[in-house]
Order: structure tokens, then sequence, then C-alpha cells
């Protein structure tokens, strides 16, 4: 069990005042506001990495802000924040009552029964004991001080008015709840749409952005009307530790069929982060672990699959503090791996060896593609993620990528990577895609059919399987394919990689796996 951190809290004042209503005559506010001073000290290897500041809500509650102050000089100090309501016990395993999070992007933030800051959750506000939840993601050694301001307007009189507060914040989400949207019209598949064998058609998406509802700059709006620009067929929108996107999400999307847009959260912990995609709407995936702590990161990820979503592993080599990827190497429970997050770098080749390894250990995990935008400067869809699906629905794209039937580009317009297989010995005309599974009794030779197409002038495909390059070639000219025979004799994968002249990637897919059933 983790200790609890330690925390001083200095100060507590509780002032009240009268407002004049100005919105409902014969209703009166109230505000009383609550002035503390927390000093946090460093975290120990053991110690949780949240802290929670409790205070009073009373009935009639009409709308709740906070706001906070720490030294932010020299980075030597970074606290994140959140809020839970009185539902919560305050406990880091309890998940009740979660009303918001907006890490360090926001100095202040409300939430009120219609409205709230993006990040928060609108809605009743019940009476008795609420916690702030401060996040340690940086502490200096000397320990910091924390200034919170909890100003609580309550209301006697009509009840007619939720909130008769003077303008809401801006940004604040709310209005009339629209209706669950699970955007599962087809759509009628353009012409240029390359078919991925019988039944199927290769769509292009983007996995991995962000919005005003954590810490983007992106609007949902500005998001699907850039994904449609943009060529894309599928976007899912997974902003930090919120579920606070997914209502604007359905009402944005209600009835499209221009664009499948899935509702998901980044699971961001400070041992690494997670993505959760085709979430249902309002469903939040509790992010609170300890780095390291594998138990605990497969429990969210068990919540995640309960929900119906399926759950990525993201730059696990990732400079950003708390980026890096702290927990079980071989990546169990979990159904993807981000390979490839944003411009291709140097951060990108370990995540690629490390699904080799997830690989060559026997497990079977999709690796994808996604920008991780979080504004209009880093463009949807470069990189890409291409999927292989009957229908553009969101269980036909999530099932694609759960059975790997996925290639990646760098967004490239027209490039194209194929790849399949077959045996030379039996089963003529059978053939075999990214992500199928080749079932042989015995020791026997595969003929892998390559085709690259629109690539740079100077490019290379390279065959390759269990971490070593097999064979390597220039790619055909005018996106003619080319063949390759391998004799098998053991259990296996094959999967192709593509650079350009400069060895960066361009195009890499999933593999094609081989099953040995000796008699």
């Amino acid at each position: 069990m983790l200790k609890a951190t330690r925390v001083t809290i200095y100060a507590l004042c509780l002032l009240g005042a009268t407002i004049p209503s100005r919105a409902q005559p014969e209703a009166n506010l109230q505000v009383r506001t609550i002035d503390r001073v927390v000093h946090i000290n460093p975290p120990g290897p053991n110690d949780s990495r949240y802290a929670y500041v409790p205070f009073d809500v009373p009935q009639n509650a009409a709308r709740i802000k906070v706001s906070y102050r720490y030294d932010r000089a020299t980075d030597t100090n970074t606290i994140d924040i959140g809020l839970f309501d009185s539902r919560f016990s305050g406990s880091d395993t309890d998940p009740r009552g979660f009303r918001g999070w907006s890490g360090g992007r926001r100095s202040e933030f409300f939430v009120s029964r219609e409205e709230a800051t993006p990040g928060y959750l609108r809605g009743e506000l019940p009476a008795g004991k609420w916690r702030v939840i401060l996040g340690l993601y940086r502490v200096g050694p000397a320990g910091v001080d924390i200034s919170l301001k909890i100003e609580i307007e309550t209301r006697t009189g009509s009840p007619k008015s939720a909130s008769v507060s003077s303008g809401a914040s801006e940004g604040a989400t709310g209005a009339s709840a629209p209706a669950l949207v699970e955007n599962q019209a087809l759509r009628p598949a353009p012409v240029d749409r390359k078919s991925a064998g019988p039944g199927r058609r290769w769509w292009r998406g983007d996995l991995h952005m962000h919005t005003v509802h954590s810490d983007g700059n992106w609007t949902i709006a500005g998001l699907i009307s850039s994904a449609r620009s943009s060529g894309l067929d599928f976007i899912a929108i997974v902003d930090h530790n919120t579920a606070s996107h997914h209502e604007e999400i359905n009402r944005l999307s209600k009835g499209s069929r221009q664009l499948l847009v899935m509702r998901g959260e980044e699971i961001t912990t400070y041992g690494g982060h997670t993505n959760a995609w085709g979430l249902p709407s309002g469903t939040w995936i509790d992010f609170r672990t300890h780095p390291g702590d594998s138990s605990r990161i497969s429990e969210i990820a068990h919540n995640a699959h309960r929900a119906g979503a399926l759950i990525s592993i993201n730059h696990p080599f990732a400079l950003c503090g708390g980026c890096g990827w702290s927990y079980d190497a071989t990546a169990r429970d979990f159904d993807a791996i981000e390979v490839w997050n944003g411009s291709w770098d140097f951060t990108d080749e370990p995540a690629v060896k490390m699904w080799d390894q997830i690989l060559q250990s026997g497990r079977r995990i999709t690796a994808i593609a996604s920008t991780d935008s979080h504004r209009p400067d880093t463009p949807l869809g470069k990189p890409s993620t291409h999927v292989a699906a009957k229908t553009l629905t969101q269980p036909a794209v999530l099932a694609a990528i759960r059975d790997g039937h996925v290639y990646l580009t760098d967004g490239t317009p027209g490039l194209a990577v194929r790849f399949a297989a077959a045996l030379t010995t039996g089963r003529p005309g059978m053939r075999w895609m990214i992500g199928d599974e080749i079932r042989l009794k015995g020791p026997g030779k595969i003929r892998f059919f390559i085709t690259v197409e629109n690539a740079p002038a100077g490019s290379r495909v390279s065959l390759i399987s269990k971490g070593e390059v097999i064979r390597t070639f220039p790619i055909g000219t005018g996106g003619q394919p080319q063949e390759v025979e391998v004799e098998c004799g053991e259990a296996s994968y094959f999967r192709l990689e593509v650079r350009d002249r400069k060895n960066t990637m361009i195009g890499m897919t999933n593999a094609i796996y081989v099953r040995l059933h000796r008699r």
C-alpha cells in the first residue's frame, strides 16, 4: 500500500458576503470564500503522487470556483489540479465523485449545474466534503507552498435557476445534453479507396489529439473540420484524464457521415501515458497510480476493456517528464503500442525495438502511429494509421486495430504499403494479409508480395523478422509489386519497414504471423 503524501495546512479563513441577485430577483446569493495555504513535501519513492485538500460544500450550492498558485520559478515545482465531489472518500483507489482535471494547464476553474470549465463536469453539487486533488508532478527538495482559493456560491429562495452568478468563465461547457451518438453510419467508400481484401477497405485515421478540455488549443469543432479537410476517415479525441469532451463530441458529430469521431481518454500517469479508444459517453478511466506499479496499470487496462474500449501504450520513450513508460515492458493487457508519435525522430526507434521484443516474446500487440496534435501547427494525419475494415464504424475500426490489420505512413498523400503472403505449395490462391496468421503443419516456403506506392525517390523497403532484416531492396517503380520467398521452419512473424534515403521511417506494417503445428 502506498504511503500517504505529507500535507500541512497552514491556514483556513472562511468569509461570507451577500451578493444581490442579478438574474432571479427572488433568489439571494451568498459567496463563501475559503483561503488555504498547503505545504507539500517531496513524495518519497513509495508515497502517493496525489494529495487531497478537503472543503465543505453546503446545501443549495450553485457554483464552485477554485484557483491556486505556487512558486513556479525555474520549473522546480509543477503541481497539477483536479476536483472530486462529496461522493469521494479521499482514497487513491476510490473513483467516485470525479468532477474533472486540468493538470497544470489552468490556474482556476469552476463547476455548476449547467456548465463547467473545459476539463470539468457540470451537474448537481451535492452537499458534503469535497476535495481538491493535487497532482505532484514535480516538487523541489524544500517542498512547495500552494495557495488555494475556493469560492462557493449558495442560493436561497427560488430554485428555478441553477446558477445566477455573473458571466460564465470563458470556454465553459454545458447546454442541453445531446443524445448519445455511436456514429454507426456507413460512409460510401470513395472511388480511390483501395481494397484490403474481400469485403474490406483501407481507412486512414489519427488516434491521438487534444483539445481545450485538457492541454490543447484545438476546439473539437476545429479538430473535426481539420480532419475532414485532411482527408481522414476517423479520429480519436483523447483529452488527458477527463471525459468532459465526450458530450461535445456527441453533439458535434451527431448524424455525421463524413468522419468517424471516437471518444477516448489519455490516461496520464507520472510513469507513462496510455490511450483508451472507444469509451462510452461520459466514461472516465481513473488514472491514479504510482510510477512502476505494473499491477495497477494492468487494472487500469482492465477497466478500459470492461468499458468496451481498446488501450494503447503511448510514446514509451518520449523525453517529457512522466511520459516514458515505467510499467511492464511486455505490455500485458494492452492492445496496441504507439511506436510513431508525431514526426519521426530518435525516440521512435526504441519504441519500434520495444514492440519487436514484445512480438519476439510471443505476444501480439498492434503498432500504431499518431500525431499527438495539441494545436493547428501540428497537422492531423502526419503520421497516419491505416486500418482494414469492412465499414467505417467504431466497432469495425477497433476490431481491425485489435486484430493487427494496420499499416502506418508519414501521411504523404497517396503513400500506401501493401503486404500479403501465400504458400508456394498447397492452398492455391489463398492469401494472408497484414495481421493474419499462417498455420503450417511443418516447415514450408512462404512467398511475400510487397507493393509500395508513391514513395519518394531513393526509398527502400525491408522485410523484418524477429528484429532482424531479412531482405532490403529499392522500391519498385510505378508501384509494381515485388515478391520475396522465405523458408520458414519455426514460429515467426514478418513485417515491413519503408525508409527514405535519409533512413527516416515513412511507412511500416504490422506483422503477418506464422505458427507451426507439428504432427
